[in-house]
């Protein structure tokens, strides 16, 4: 009994959770949307989940965060400006990053070498998610450089959402296993009255 229900319970979690990322994904916050810099510096991103930023700057500063366990990952992050806050930093102004870039897709070598977040003028794509609590170590980029905002937006560079087909799955998996527990459940309860007659 307990089983059944919490099967039920996961079956409607894989259901509700598959269906809202596939209508996000073609017509809500999933959806990629693109921005300017300064554009998102300035009218920021509204609600989207999965944004392409056009002329971003990677200033070249970057915090490589270690992991904790064995099974732990790394975490580069770095800051993403516009050209008028590039100019600024370059100037000796202290800047305020409203975006902030962090990606697990990288080498610890380049820290080595000081190449993990080189300077770089062009398009960045990612998906806007803040990175675990503790593993946010972005207020020790360089102080005398970068001044955090509080309305700072974190984007884990180069994921995408999880695609279309995937989440399909869940739906029609979570219908699936729901109509397999309610078959097996009505067969119990048959093959019962059936032994009850005789």
């Amino acid at each position: 009994m307990w089983f059944r229900l919490i099967a039920m319970l996961f079956c409607i979690v894989f259901f509700i959770n598959g269906c809202n990322s596939l209508i996000s994904q073609f017509f809500g916050t999933h959806k990629l949307r693109t921005f300017t810099m300064d554009e998102a510096l300035e009218k920021g991103i509204g609600d989207a989940d999965f944004v392409e930023l056009t002329g971003a700057w990677k200033s070249g500063d970057y915090i490589v965060v270690p992991p904790r366990t064995g099974a732990d990952k790394a975490i580069l992050i770095f800051p993403l400006l516009s050209e008028k806050q590039m100019a600024a930093a370059d100037a000796g102004e202290k800047v305020q990053p409203q975006f902030i870039g962090w990606t697990k897709e990288f080498s610890l070598d380049c820290d080595i070498e000081n190449t993990c977040a080189p300077r770089l003028h062009g398009n960045v794509l990612g998906v806007v998610r803040e990175m675990q609590r503790q593993k946010n170590k972005a207020h020790m980029l360089a102080a005398n450089k970068y001044e955090l905002s509080e309305t700072v937006n974190y984007i884990e560079v180069g994921r995408e959402p999880l695609a279309w087909y995937w989440n399909l799955l869940f739906v029609a998996g979570g219908i699936g296993f729901a109509f397999w527990i309610e078959s097996r459940a009505d067969k119990k309860r048959q093959m019962a009255g059936t032994a009850k007659n005789l």
